[in-house]
């Protein structure tokens, strides 16, 4: 009768190679992070909200109060995304005629602060007509001078009537 021997041997543990898993994980991390690209960050945007003590009811217009003088700066931008041209006029008035402003933001501004002193206060409407190329830092600017120069209400559309 052949014995049988209990063939014993040594415990074998598994081998995992973790310095390539390492070298390879930090590899792809430094591909990520170089070729990560951010999008611009957007300026802010001040947009005009009822104020606080109108309370609830915010959203009923009030038939008694004086309607406010609406403008429109009708903008107009190069292949490059600076401003080519700019005009401004009334919304609803006589003489519908627009008025050269050029591309000059301080003449932009200068003409915005001549149309708000005469209204001594009185609520005004500024509504900016903008070229869909135009950068966004130049229409960051054209708000800014627009809520310097005392205008409360400033809505920026596209110039194409049928993007907005």
């Amino acid at each position: 009768m052949a014995r049988h021997r209990n063939m014993v041997t040594d415990q074998v543990e598994a081998d995992l190679p973790i310095t390539p898993m390492l070298d390879m994980s930090f590899q792809l991390l430094a591909f990520f992070i170089m070729t990560f690209h951010p999008a611009p960050t957007e300026g802010q945007i001040a947009m005009t909200l009822p104020p606080s003590d109108q309370g609830g009811n915010s959203g009923i217009p009030d038939p008694t109060a004086e309607k406010p003088t609406k403008y429109i700066v009708h903008v107009v931008a190069s292949e490059t995304g600076t401003i080519k041209s700019m005009t401004v006029r009334e919304e609803g008035s006589a003489a519908a005629e627009a008025k050269e402003i050029g591309v000059d933001i301080q003449n932009y501004f200068k003409e915005l602060q001549a149309l708000t002193k005469p209204l001594n206060g009185k609520p005004a409407k500024l509504t900016l007509e903008i070229d869909e190329k135009l950068l966004e830092a130049y229409v960051v600017q054209l708000i800014d001078h627009g809520i310097r120069a005392g205008f409360i209400d400033i809505s920026p559309v596209p110039s194409d009537s049928r993007n907005r």
